[in-house]
């Protein structure tokens, strides 16, 4: 799996902010390099905002590892985790307290929601 050091990671999207700054007008080039050069620069900073929001997005799913949606699973409330583990159809039961069980209902996925 291919992995970026957040640092790395950073750098890229301060490179991409700023070709998208170029293209779109908003950092303007005039007095800053030559005439002739701003041009052929604004365009290469849009080619280069383009595919590189689109390579950026990429990274990020890449750098997606389990422990990054453990992480993210930890935020959800404890009754939003049972309910979506009963949806999986691989799981038969789980045991839990009486208020979740209770919140879970008797029908559906709820019903395979049950306290001791």
């Amino acid at each position: 799996m291919l992995t970026l050091s957040p640092g790395a990671r950073f750098a890229i999207g301060i490179c991409i902010t700023l070709a998208i700054g170029i293209s779109s007008g908003a950092v303007v080039l005039t007095h800053a390099i030559p005439a002739a050069w701003i041009s052929p620069v604004e365009a290469w900073c849009g080619i280069i905002a383009f595919v590189g929001s689109a390579a950026q997005t990429g990274l990020q799913g890449l750098g997606m590892s389990n422990a990054n949606k453990v992480a993210a699973a930890q935020s959800l409330p404890s009754d939003q985790k049972i309910a979506i583990a009963a949806s999986a159809p691989e799981v038969s039961q789980i045991v839990t307290t009486r208020e979740i069980a209770q919140a879970a209902g008797p029908i559906g996925d709820g019903a395979k929601v049950v306290s001791q």
